[in-house]
């Protein structure tokens, strides 16, 4: 028997990250940086609200040193809709840009990488995004260089394989992975994030919290079916000994800085704290998978619009219940990283423990008390759960099996926290 699984389930896992710059002054550097990769001709891609914060005049300033010639897409939709991304390319199109620079949330991010995509390789975005919507084909090869500069902490869109689109038609949220649309360098730099108002840095530290701990709770990487080429291996592959040092580190970071950063947004050393947190556990992620919340996120997104971090925090106390009998050990570590004092106690305490620290968490910071509170309606359930099941990419890392009846429970579990 052991032989037999041996034979069916991967022995070989792999391990990427985007190279990435860190500190207090890194962005100051961007036109260093861009020039180093051979681009003389850039588009930057980013929103209103970032070009009023004033954080964008921080890079046009080093790419005005070193005579970096740009140009500005500041329309980048949160939640970014296929409409949006499509008018992003029409306007890329017309200036043929060498590389990208992307200065945002992972909206921006994602419709940076999408654009780049389809400039490099051509195509429809529906070509690209994962099957059923889509056809999953996979990028030809490399795309243009792309330099990523969150604004936020917390997506992991700086060094993520994957970008979002939200179709509107179909109120749903789709997915295109692939190693190639990782950005070529992510940069770091505490200041351009101390504008992120307290809800979005609430939001957005919970996403990251969610990919710390859903990275280190998810199917081991040899407990996921063999592919049959090495080509066909997820960028999602399961946890390994190497993402369990990052999404721990993460977590335990995560724990230390968010109520911090959100209620002293000013404080660097908070922010500093929370976007190594945050690229730390995105890194485990983009490695080794999620739990189940990202999955059911995304038909609530395309549904209600509601923002994705929200989204994913409301759903986590639920998933995590629901994911706990697949491995207490692991749970009961998380409660140790998250600070709780679990000595005495027996491994089911313990790990019934990472639940109430991480409620007590969104308590704290203000995040909404269940999905009711976004205003998700229950006779919405049947068609969320069967519009989850879409979502293969994500629900395959899922450390338990999970049918279309467990993420009906989940949902009316996650109406109301508390």
């Amino acid at each position: 028997m052991n032989r037999l699984l041996e034979l069916l389930n991967d022995s070989v896992w792999h391990f990427a990250v985007s190279r990435v710059k860190f500190g207090i002054g890194a962005a100051d550097e961007v036109g260093y940086d861009i020039k180093s990769l051979g681009v003389k001709k850039v588009l930057l891609v980013t929103d209103e609200s970032i070009m009023k914060s004033g954080v964008v005049d921080i890079v046009t300033s080093s790419l005005d040193e070193q005579k970096i010639e740009y140009h500005i897409w500041d329309r980048a939709e949160p939640e970014p809709s296929l409409k949006s991304v499509l008018e992003c390319i029409g306007y890329a199109k017309k200036i043929e840009p060498e590389g990208f620079i992307s200065i945002g949330g992972g909206s921006v991010m994602d419709t940076a990488k999408i654009v780049d995509l389809i400039i490099t390789h051509g195509g429809d975005v529906l070509d690209y995004i994962a099957p059923p919507t889509g056809k999953g084909k996979p990028p030809e090869g490399p795309l243009k260089p792309h330099i990523a500069i969150p604004t936020t902490s917390g997506t992991g869109s700086e060094t993520s394989p994957a970008a979002v689109v939200n179709l509107v038609e179909q109120k749903l949220k789709a997915g295109i992975s692939h190693h190639f649309l990782r950005p070529t360098l992510a940069i770091l730099d505490p200041r351009m994030t101390v504008t992120c108002p307290p809800r979005i840095t609430a939001s957005a530290g919970m996403d990251a919290l969610s990919h710390a701990i859903g990275s280190y709770t998810t199917r081991r990487f040899d407990q996921k079916p063999k592919p049959k080429t090495p080509l066909e291996r997820p960028a999602y592959a399961g946890r390994t000994p190497l993402t369990d040092i990052f999404s721990s580190e993460a977590i335990k970071i995560i724990a230390s800085y968010l109520r911090r950063a959100v209620y002293h947004p000013k404080d660097l050393e908070a922010r500093a704290g929370m976007q190594i947190g945050s690229f730390y556990a995105a890194v485990a992620f983009t490695n080794a998978g999620v739990l189940p919340d990202h999955a059911i996120s995304y038909p609530i997104g395309g549904r209600y619009r509601t923002p994705h971090g929200l989204t994913v925090a409301v759903l986590l106390l639920a998933v995590m219940e629901f994911c706990l009998p697949s491995d207490y050990n692991r749970f009961a570590d998380v409660a140790r990283f998250l600070g709780e004092d679990v000595e005495g106690t027996s491994i089911f305490e313990a790990a019934h423990k990472s639940i109430e620290a991480v409620k007590r968490l969104e308590k704290d910071i203000g995040v909404p008390s269940g999905l009711e509170a976004l205003g998700i309606k229950e006779e919405d359930i049947p068609v969320l759960a069967k519009e989850t099941l879409k979502e293969q990419r994500l629900l395959a890392c899922s450390p338990r099996p999970i049918t279309e009846e467990d993420i009906k429970q989940i949902l009316r579990s996650a109406m109301k926290n508390w």
